[in-house]
């Protein structure tokens, strides 16, 4: 068997309500749709993260990566990585769109593979082998006290156990001081027995980390995640210090290349890599291996990328062998609804894996033709 194509395209949708939050307004939703196909007829798909510039990343895939992959034994997915890698790695690169753009297609190998031995890939990687997995409901994004309150009700009532909040409010809109409001109002809301965690996505410097933590302890906050920005090492070292909370950080890393001093200095309680962004499936098994190493928590992030990213975090949180829980995002997100089924629904902060070839999931290709920006 081999690689006769690899074509990457970007996909845009606006869904009714836009999000707030520490990086600022996002009123639509973007993704790279990855299609890998082989010899014998079948063709994977795999997605890219692409939250701005997302025809960068569709070029990455075309002109970077198709040239190597052609003519290649499509079963051999490590080997594959490794040689995408490589091949980019000596010329300084192993962040930014160069990874993304292989995570898009290592879960197109993936999904390629699957469908080929007509076996799921939560079974192909041999793992812990969950056919359902605990998740929490993301997220409860900025708004009045009243209306994130409101949200975090609604989740608890779905059954939720856990629930993020989003804080980082710039001083326009309150700041840290409206942020810790607004989870403590939160925290009066739901009560005791619901678990609170609380995402910055690295809006604070570090002596303003400390200061909300310190607070955000008296509200008991199970976690913290992205405090600070994700290149201020010493910053977590300082933070971790200084703090009781848990920390958690991994969407905006790019694997084991920047995770791993993060991992082995234990910088952090909780991973969460974005499975998009970090290499793909094969690279999210590198980091949850070395998660298992550490004796760490292993929470994949899905964020609002589409709905193959999504599926691919559930399948990755089906083998994980520390998986804490897989992010459940509530929030509208047209580019998740991209299959023929709709993505699997979470019932009681549960949620099924697709048990069909590859991915699970049949692609609707009359939806992702409407989305389609570029070919």
């Amino acid at each position: 068997m081999k690689i006769e194509s690899v074509h990457a395209r970007v996909l845009s949708a606006v869904p009714q309500l836009g999000v707030s939050f520490g990086m600022g307004l996002y009123d639509r939703y973007s993704m790279v749709l990855v299609e890998v196909t082989a010899d014998n007829g079948i063709t994977g798909y795999g997605e890219a993260i692409a939250r701005r510039g997302a025809q960068m990343t569709a070029t990455a895939v075309n002109e970077l990566y198709s040239p190597i992959l052609i003519g290649q034994d499509p079963r051999f997915i490590e080997g594959l990585w490794v040689q995408m890698v490589d091949q980019l790695r000596r010329w300084g690169h192993t962040a930014g769109v160069v990874m993304e753009a292989l995570s898009g297609i290592d879960m197109a190998l993936w999904d390629l593979f699957g469908k080929t031995l007509k076996r799921p890939v939560w079974e192909l990687l041999a793992g812990s082998g969950r056919s359902r997995v605990p998740c929490y409901a993301s997220s409860v994004y900025m708004a009045d006290a009243e209306t994130m309150c409101q949200q975090a009700r609604e989740q608890m009532e779905r059954g939720f156990r856990r629930i993020k909040i989003k804080i980082g409010r710039p001083e326009a809109q309150g700041g840290a001081d409206a942020d810790i409001e607004s989870v403590a109002a939160i925290r009066h809301a739901v009560g005791s027995k619901i678990a609170l965690v609380v995402d910055a996505n690295g809006a604070y410097s570090v002596a303003e980390a400390i200061r909300i933590a310190r607070q955000l302890e008296t509200i008991n906050v199970g976690w913290f995640e992205e405090p600070i920005p994700p290149d201020d090492i010493e910053g977590y070292a300082r933070l971790q210090r200084m703090t009781t909370i848990p920390l958690a950080r991994g969407e905006t890393d790019f694997g084991i290349f920047t995770l791993r001093d993060v991992i082995q200095r234990r910088l952090i309680d909780i991973v969460q890599p974005d499975i998009a962004r970090s290499g793909g499936i094969t690279g999210a098994r590198h980091v949850y291996t070395l998660t298992y190493a550490a004796n760490l928590a292993f929470a994949p992030h899905t964020g609002f990328s589409g709905g193959l990213s999504q599926l691919a975090a559930l399948h990755v949180a089906s083998a994980a062998p520390t998986l804490l829980e897989l992010e459940y995002m509530f929030i509208d997100n047209p580019l998740r609804e991209i299959f023929k089924s709709g993505y699997p629904k979470a019932s009681g902060g549960w949620i099924d894996v697709p048990t069909n070839p590859g991915l699970g999931l049949d692609l609707d290709l009359n939806t992702v033709a409407r989305f389609t920006v570029t070919l």
